[in-house]
C-alpha cells in the first residue's frame, strides 16, 4: 500500500467522526450525514400544520429586534403586539434543536393572542436568521434567553408578565433558566423538554458519545454535565406546566414524570397519549387550551 492511500485510509474515520459531531453539535450538516441520519419524527399533517401556520406568522405585523450574547453574536428577536399598542402581558416561546422562531410559535399564535399575549419570539444560536454555528444544548440558550428578558424589561416596563414556553431544546432552556428568572416571570411551560442532554445523546451515539462529549468541551466550550437541569428546577421559585407525548421517542416521555417530579411549587401536567415529539397542540389543542388558561387565570390575572 502506498503512503497516499494509508493517509487516505486513516483520514476516513476521522472525517466519519467530525461529521457526526458536525450532524449532532453544529447548525450545518454535510449532505451524507443528512441523507443517513436525519430521519422525519412526524406524520405529514403535522408538517403541514406546522408549516402553514408559520408562513402565516412571518406575514404577520412584527417588530425585530437584535441582541448580542455573550459569544459575540448577533440574535434575532421577532414581537408579534395583540394590539395596535405594546400590552402588559407576553409569551416569550423558545424553539427547539434545529428549527426556528415560527416553525414553533406559529401554532400558538391565535391561543395567545385571543386572550391578550403580545408574542415574543427568537432564533436561538445557530438558528434561523440569528448568527452562531454550534447549539449549546440549553447552555448557550439559556444564557441568551436570560438576556432576551432583560431586553423586553427594559422595552416594555418592568412591570410585563411573562409566562415561559419552550418546546424540545427550547423546553429544557426554560427549566435552565428556571432559578434565575427575573420577578416578570410568572409561570413556565415545559413542551418536550429533557432533563439532561446527556441521556439523550448516549442513547442516540452509544460507544461514541464520550469521545463527541470530549470533542464538545474543545470545539463548544462547555460540559454536557451543565445541561443537567435537575438543580435549577428544585430552586426554582416559579409554577411549571409539564407537557409532553406518550409516543415521543425523541425525548423519552419517561423523562416527563421525573421533571414534574422535581417541581417544587405549583405545578401540572398533560401527558397526551398518541402524541409524538412536540405534537400535544397538534393532537390535543382544546386540553393543551385548558391547562394554558388555568394558569393564565391563576397568575397573570
Amino acid at each position: 500500500m502506498n503512503k497516499a492511500l494509508i493517509i487516505a485510509a486513516a483520514a476516513v474515520p476521522v472525517y466519519a467522526v467530525l461529521d457526526i459531531y458536525r450532524f449532532v453539535f453544529w447548525r450545518s450538516r454535510s449532505r451524507l450525514s443528512t441523507l443517513l441520519l436525519d430521519k422525519k419524527g412526524h406524520a405529514e399533517d403535522y408538517y403541514v400544520r406546522r408549516d402553514s401556520a408559520a408562513d402565516r406568522l412571518r406575514e404577520k405585523m412584527h417588530v425585530r429586534y437584535t441582541i448580542s450574547s455573550d459569544r459575540g453574536e448577533t440574535l434575532q428577536g421577532f414581537y408579534y403586539p395583540a394590539g395596535k399598542k405594546p400590552g402588559k402581558k407576553l409569551v416569550f416561546i423558545v424553539h427547539g434543536y434545529h428549527s426556528e422562531h415560527a416553525e414553533t410559535a406559529g401554532m400558538f399564535y391565535d391561543l395567545y393572542h385571543s386572550r391578550g399575549f403580545d408574542i415574543f419570539t427568537c432564533d436561538n444560536t445557530a438558528s434561523g436568521e440569528s448568527d452562531g454555528k454550534l447549539f449549546g444544548y440549553n447552555v448557550f440558550e439559556s444564557a441568551d434567553c436570560l438576556k432576551w428578558l432583560n431586553f423586553l424589561r427594559s422595552q416594555f416596563g418592568e412591570d410585563i408578565k411573562v409566562v415561559l414556553h419552550g418546546f424540545s431544546l427550547g423546553g429544557a432552556t426554560v427549566l435552565k433558566m428556571s432559578d434565575r428568572c427575573p420577578d416578570c416571570v410568572k409561570f413556565i411551560v415545559s413542551d418536550s423538554g429533557f432533563i439532561d442532554a446527556r441521556e439523550i445523546l448516549r442513547s442516540q451515539l452509544g460507544p461514541l458519545y464520550g469521545l463527541m462529549a470530549g470533542l464538545n468541551r474543545i470545539v463548544a466550550g462547555y460540559d454536557l454535565a451543565e445541561t443537567d437541569v435537575r438543580e435549577n428546577i428544585k430552586n426554582s421559585p416559579l409554577p411549571f406546566l409539564i407537557v409532553h407525548g406518550k409516543d415521543d421517542k425523541t425525548v423519552p416521555f419517561s423523562m416527563a414524570p421525573r421533571i414534574f417530579e422535581l417541581c417544587p411549587n405549583d405545578k401540572d401536567f398533560l401527558f397526551t397519549d398518541g402524541a409524538k415529539h412536540i405534537e400535544t397542540m397538534h393532537i390535543a389543542p382544546e386540553a393543551y387550551a385548558r391547562k394554558l388558561d388555568r394558569f393564565i387565570k391563576e397568575y397573570l390575572q
